[in-house]
């Protein structure tokens, strides 16, 4: 197979996958480039893959690849973690509700609202994400859209206004979560980009814990200041911290590495981050039609990608309920009701970052297994009720492993479908809208806020449903292997190696058109001049 290889202005060689692939048969280039430890999500050596935890820079890297990413990881992942959401959740509890006399199941609206709004455009802003062109500004734009909301928010008036501001939200947070994710899982390999989405992961829960503690300072500090309630100042703090971060995306944000590039990558850096992302066998980004629908719906992937997040979204929103019990009990202050309920964020800040990185260590049906018995066991629990104090605690604050599937199901998808990009994308936003078109309505009909904090039809609902994305999950794991098995990466890899040949001939070909037509053409013009001569 023709391969070529490329020196960058920089003075950086790019091998190409094919010459990577040479070198590395060769006994003497396999001392200086080892085998890598996890391949496929399948450790190769679980003595040394334990490193891997803590080292998220391999010796083996190369001097240009190891500052690569420690570059990537400095910019892209602070820009990555998406904002607080659970404002209006300390905010209903700690004033707001007796202010704007909200009643009945107007809280669980504003859960319905949000969620309709993420749900409209999730898959047309994936598509719009995977644009090399339109991905560097899909998100800072909706991030500096979704702050301007926050600060409208502190002026809200009504249930009404709520419904509406909730929509836009969800409206403009649509890229947060499955955008992030996708750009994460395009600039890191396989055994780079879990334990980065856990860290992504968990800025939520420190944006839902700092929130926690802010509304508590707000109650006490700024409660009536400037005629404001205290909730309303939380609304106008949180937008402070977004602007500047928001502002700071449309000279940072790299969008994926196809993207045009961006000003703090050198270009060797940007075909660096390419070659690194083909040799793991991600794919190019290529047009969008029918005949990507028609791979998307004829596959396996899609199916259970979807099944298994839809189940397991449905079981998240009591999760972030804790605080509703705490109240019920009539025993805590206002502070109290806001402080204790980030024990459940503070779990999910570890677990989030460290269940993730196991997968580094073991298949990642392993730590995914683990997480997925520890939710059934605090889901039973819970519907069982009548418990000891201490284990009534026990089982909310462990609903904060929840924080740690997400950084699991989205890169796993990624891997399993790292052929097809276009595919990838469209799947990981129907995972997002159809399990918010469950949602909105679920948590209504499941866990009525009139019936909490016990809420029984909701707590066995949530027990069928681990039940279901835990067998949904392990079917995709077994037909996961018997594609590695069968080779399908393998092909997927040649087949692009191939495209890129053929296009380089048909370029040269087109050149060695042109150069023809311009010989032809100019001779053409000298036997006219040598006629008007005579």
């Amino acid at each position: 197979m023709a391969s070529s290889q490329a020196k960058t202005p920089d003075g950086l060689d790019i091998h190409p996958v094919e010459d990577q692939r040479r070198n590395c048969r060769d006994a003497n280039a396999l001392e200086s480039a080892p085998e890598p430890v996890i391949k496929n999500g399948v450790v190769k050596n679980l003595w040394v893959a334990w490193i891997y935890i803590f080292d998220w820079y391999p010796s083996h890297y190369s001097k240009e690849e190891k500052a690569l990413v420690k570059k990537l990881d400095r910019i892209i992942l602070p820009l990555m973690s998406w904002l607080d959401q659970s404002n209006i959740n300390n905010a209903y509890n700690s004033g707001m509700k007796e202010d704007l006399d909200l009643k009945g199941i107007e809280y669980n609206l504003f859960s319905t609202f949000y969620n309709l709004g993420y749900m409209v455009i999730e898959i047309p802003m994936m598509m719009l994400v995977s644009r090399p062109k339109l991905s560097r500004w899909v998100l800072p734009t909706c991030e500096t859209l979704w702050t301007i909301c926050t600060f409208i928010q502190s002026r809200n008036n009504s249930a009404e206004m709520i419904y509406g501001m909730r929509f836009l939200m969800g409206l403009f947070e649509t890229p947060a979560a499955t955008g992030s994710l996708y750009i994460l899982a395009s600039w890191y390999r396989s055994d780079e980009v879990f334990k980065r989405a856990g860290v992504w992961y968990v800025s939520s829960n420190i944006g839902a814990m700092f929130g926690g503690y802010m509304q508590a300072a707000a109650h006490a500090g700024l409660d009536g200041k400037a005629g404001m309630a205290g909730w309303r100042w939380v609304f106008i703090i949180d937008g402070v911290i977004s602007l500047p971060i928001a502002a700071a995306g449309f000279f940072l944000y790299p969008g994926v590495p196809t993207s045009p590039r961006v000003w703090w990558l050198k270009e060797s850096e940007q075909m660096l981050a390419q070659a690194r992302m083909q040799a793991d066998g991600v794919k190019k980004s290529s047009k969008i039609g029918k005949r990507m629908l028609k791979r998307v719906f004829r596959r396996w992937h899609f199916y259970i990608a979807v099944g298994t997040y839809v189940c397991f979204q449905m079981t998240t929103w009591v999760s972030g309920q804790m605080i509703v019990w705490v109240k019920s009990t009539g025993e805590y202050s206002v502070e109290m009701i806001n402080i204790l309920p980030t024990g459940v964020q503070a779990l999910a800040i570890v677990v989030g970052v460290c269940v993730p990185s196991l997968v580094m260590v073991y298949p990642i049906w392993v730590p995914f297994m683990f997480a997925a018995t520890i939710l059934l066991f605090c889901h039973s629990t819970l519907l069982v009720w009548n418990i000891p104090l201490s284990l009534h605690f026990a089982a909310y604050f462990l609903l904060g492993m929840t924080s740690c599937m997400t950084p699991m199901l989205f890169p796993w998808v990624h891997l399993i479908m790292k052929d097809d990009n276009e595919a990838k994308s469209f799947t990981t936003g129907a995972m997002m809208t159809c399990a918010w078109a469950f949602f909105i309505w679920y948590h209504i009909v499941a866990f009525p806020i009139t019936e909490g904090p016990r809420w029984t039809r909701g707590f066995t609902s949530n027990v069928c449903l681990t039940c279901v994305y835990i067998t949904l999950f392990l079917i995709g794991q077994v037909l996961w292997r018997r594609d590695i098995k069968n080779g399908v990466y393998d092909r997927a890899i040649e087949d692009e190696e191939n495209e890129e040949v053929l296009k380089d001939r048909r370029d040269s070909d087109n050149l060695d058109e042109k150069r023809t037509e311009l010989d032809i053409s100019d001779k053409h013009i000298e036997d006219k001049q040598a006629g008007e001569r005579k």
